[in-house]
């Protein structure tokens, strides 16, 4: 679909019930695809209309217009009233991890009207300066140029080895449950010229990290939940108190034994909370009678 000047690879799955619950807008983080929720999408379409889409520009969806080298986030807010206006949806439950869960928070606090509630997975952007790996994957602690400048058939195993190497020590919990997780992201990024791609568009991420985005989340007024893994290497759980502290009212749960990707580490629990949370009528009210923070062990 065409969406605000961009070319985006949209999903959208149709409720396999009837239903009046609000459809739900997932967005997936830094680098992935739609593909990232392909564990929770078909038992959450069996009671609602799920919307999946390639975040331009990564994916199969284009590059976006110039406005986004320079604030790939902010510059979204013309996009979501795009994408509902060609949907013929008014408003959404927004599903957000990672990079997308910056993106769902900013949709939220920027205009409301569009959000029906709110959740947050392991949601990028909430520290007060960028954390050591997105310093690396923008190549500046990492010399990914010296890697990129290699002959062209040396540097796509090069690259693929060190890409392999960066994600087994940060992504997952179990990398060993994991390896296809691990496969699809050498697979997306693991040429030189998809990795090049991909550095690029993380250096117009850094000036996101500045601390306000957390302070602003105070004025929130949509129902939250928060899922975090406890052994997350690439967000850290610690922002999920500090998530709870700035929003009362929110939900947060962090899961043991779980990485950056719960929705994919442990579907089965992920689902059910989701399908919990966005269930209910009245989503103010159950989240704030559970706000606050509290660990839940996966099984």
């Amino acid at each position: 679909m065409e969406i605000a000047g961009c070319e985006t690879y949209v999903v959208d799955a149709p409720a396999q019930s009837p239903s009046s619950l609000p459809p739900v807008l997932l967005l997936h983080g830094y680098g992935d695809t739609a593909d990232a929720w392909r564990r929770v999408v078909p038992p959450l379409a069996r009671r609602r209309r799920v919307i999946a889409i390639d975040v331009p520009p990564f994916g199969r969806s284009g590059d976006p217009p110039k406005c986004f080298d320079d604030d790939l986030i902010g510059c979204y807010h013309e996009f979501f009233p795009a994408l509902f206006e060609q949907l013929e949806i008014e408003r959404a439950a927004f599903v957000g991890h990672s990079l997308g869960g910056a993106m769902a928070l900013t949709v939220a606090l920027e205009d409301q009207s569009l959000v029906d509630r709110l959740v947050l997975v392991a949601p990028a952007g909430l520290g007060d300066s960028a954390p050591w790996w997105w310093h690396a994957i923008s190549g500046r602690w990492v010399n990914w140029p010296a890697l990129l400048r290699l002959p062209n058939p040396v540097a796509r195993p090069a690259v693929k080895a060190a890409l392999r190497t960066f994600l087994e020590e940060r992504l997952v919990h179990d990398t060993r449950a994991m390896g296809e997780v691990i496969d699809h992201f050498v697979h997306l990024h693991g040429g030189p010229r998809e990795l090049r791609h991909l550095i690029e568009t993380g250096r117009s991420l850094m000036a996101g990290y500045t601390g306000e985005l957390l302070a602003r989340s105070a004025t929130l007024q949509v129902p939250v939940l928060v899922l975090w893994g406890s052994e997350d290497r690439l967000t850290p759980a610690e922002h999920a108190q500090a998530f709870a502290d700035a929003v009362p009212h929110a939900a947060v749960e962090v899961l043991e034994r779980c990485g950056h990707y719960p929705q994919l580490e442990l579907p089965t629990r992920v689902t059910r909370l989701l399908d919990e949370f966005l269930s209910v009528r009245n989503g103010r009210a159950r989240a704030r009678q559970n706000g606050g923070m509290r660990r839940t062990k996966s099984r």
